[in-house]
């Protein structure tokens, strides 16, 4: 049986910490470092004791987000999967059971309900905005 992973909070972020004392930095709290660095409301040394972590550590943080973003909309698109959930229907459908279908779609930020008649290219557009957001 797996050991679950702890968590411990690091500037109001949950950071999961694994089995040997790993710990897992999301893309948001390397780029929530970043930015509070940038503006001076923090340093590499608060960063470094707060999160226990080196200075070189911090400093390929604020690396990976610059490269990031100097790169953002260079790469090819890569394909987008989402989990589809469909409910069963006994009963066939009429004009006015179609209005009420709707797409949903539910991320750890993002709760969007959108009508089942959105067109499939806006629908896809939209899927990865949302993903390059979160990144």
């Amino acid at each position: 049986m797996s050991e679950q992973p702890s968590i411990r909070n690091h500037y109001g972020f949950s950071i999961e910490v694994h089995a040997g004392g790993r710990r897992v930095w999301p893309p948001s709290f390397k780029r929530f470092i970043r930015t509070k660095i940038e503006n001076g409301e923090l340093t590499t040394e608060d960063v470094t004791k707060e999160c226990r972590v080196s200075k070189s550590l911090v400093y390929k943080w604020r690396t990976d987000v610059a490269q990031h973003r100097a790169t953002f909309g260079t790469h090819p698109v890569k394909p987008t999967f989402a989990e589809v959930m469909l409910d069963h229907v006994d009963e066939p459908l009429t004009e006015e059971t179609t209005r009420e279908e709707l797409i949903r779609l539910r991320g750890d930020v993002v709760d969007l309900t959108l009508p089942a008649t959105y067109p499939v290219d806006d629908l896809a557009k939209l899927v990865r905005a949302l993903e390059q957001a979160g990144r």
